[in-house]
């Protein structure tokens, strides 16, 4: 099949099946170095459109803990690392980033 990648489970070009889908998941979590707390303490990829055009981050968090978006995914509950309210507590994940992953 050349270049493709192919998924003996589904038979299939990894690009496009469930099995690709979940590895290109776990590669966006791993990228993504530094989340953002919302000030309903959810998860944020940077860039998400959640915030929309306005650059007041005054009630907004960050963390940068190791595996953050993984470990929020298991149920961990993790406290900011930075940003203007590091008393923020990642609670849970924002689904839109779930779903689309690192915007």
């Amino acid at each position: 099949m050349g270049d493709v990648a192919y998924c003996d489970l589904c038979e299939m070009d990894r690009s496009y099946c469930v099995h690709g889908l979940a590895e290109r998941r776990r590669a966006a979590s791993a990228a993504a170095s530094t989340l953002l707390i919302s000030p309903n303490n959810i998860a944020h990829f940077p860039q998400c459109p959640h915030k929309g055009d306005d650059p007041d981050y005054s009630r907004w968090a960050e963390i940068d803990t190791p595996d953050a978006w993984q470990r929020l995914g298991n149920g961990e509950q993790l406290r900011a690392t930075g940003g203007s309210c590091p008393d923020l507590i990642a609670r849970t994940r924002c689904q839109d980033c779930v779903d689309h992953g690192l915007w």
